[in-house]
């Protein structure tokens, strides 16, 4: 069988098992960009049962050495071709998995960028277009991956109950934010006096396209992060970060901030969201007293 229709295959099983569309698209994308590259080299198409393990080595070794690609955007295409080749064999297309023996490229764990309370507020100032402003402030008071800040309807917002619902977030989990009076105030204001008159049900809506892309959004950031002199690296997802170690900063515990982020393992937290700055561990070396 073509690799092609083992890959149309796999979209379609995973469309019928509610994966995120991002998931999937990510899935489909990588393994079309595999089988492109060996239909080129081999000058025909391929099958499902033509790669090997070597084969499939040789293609991330080009994807690192020719590519340029890190060792977590690696372990993002092994992990597709896994998906792919774990579903042939399911299928009993093959009767080997070559992904088996290939082990994961090692990452360097860095630790991530995240901002203070002030730094938020002065990066809110900087922003200069007022929705981007405010889904930003969305995003620092929620936690909210870009994706589903953008993905939020008028009906997900519930001033009266005081909840944000995201409805199939990652991994298709439906989870409920509450809604902070510091950011219910603004938000309903946007709603009663400022969202442009569109057919569109989503949230944070532009006139002219009913909605507002993450590009967009990372754009303006950079542009206020620039503006500001900072030398830091800020995207959505250091508002993520922020609000994840704010929560753990003021005494939150790990099972409440790993709900509210959408994170099934609160190991996730414990490991990426703690952050601990140098002056406080000066201060818990300084509680040691021996005599």
């Amino acid at each position: 069988m073509l690799l092609t229709t083992c890959n149309e295959e796999l979209e379609q099983h995973l469309i019928q098992k509610e994966m995120s569309p991002e998931t999937i698209r990510s899935y489909k994308g990588h393994n079309d960009m595999l089988i492109h590259y060996f239909n080129t080299k081999n000058n025909g198409p391929t099958f499902v049962d033509d790669l090997s393990t070597e084969d499939l080595e040789g293609y991330l070794h080009y994807l690192k050495h020719e590519k340029g690609y890190k060792p977590a955007s690696l372990n993002v295409v092994l992990n597709a071709i896994r998906r792919l080749y774990q579903y042939t064999i399911r299928k009993k297309y093959v009767p080997t998995n070559p992904t088996a023996d290939i082990a994961q490229a090692k990452v360097q764990r860095e630790e991530r960028a995240f901002l203070n309370a002030a730094e938020i507020n002065e990066l809110l100032e900087a922003i200069d277009h007022k929705l981007i402003r405010l889904l930003v402030r969305t995003l620092a008071y929620t936690g909210l991956r870009i994706r589903e800040c953008i993905d939020l309807e008028l009906k997900d917002v519930d001033f009266k109950n005081k909840v944000i619902r995201v409805i199939n977030g990652k991994g298709g989990k439906n989870r409920l934010i509450p809604l902070s009076d510091e950011l219910a105030v603004p938000l309903q204001t946007y709603v009663k006096n400022k969202r442009p008159k569109v057919s569109s049900n989503n949230f944070f809506a532009l006139k002219r396209t009913g909605t507002i892309s993450d590009q967009y959004v990372n754009r303006e950031l950079k542009a206020a992060v620039g503006k500001l002199g900072w030398t830091k690296h800020v995207t959505c997802h250091t508002l993520r970060h922020s609000f994840a170690s704010m929560l753990v900063k003021n005494n939150a515990n790990i099972p409440t901030v790993a709900n509210l982020l959408g994170h099934a393992d609160y190991r996730t937290v414990t490991s990426v969201y703690i952050h601990v700055e140098s002056a406080e561990l000066a201060d818990a070396v300084n509680q040691i007293t021996l005599v």
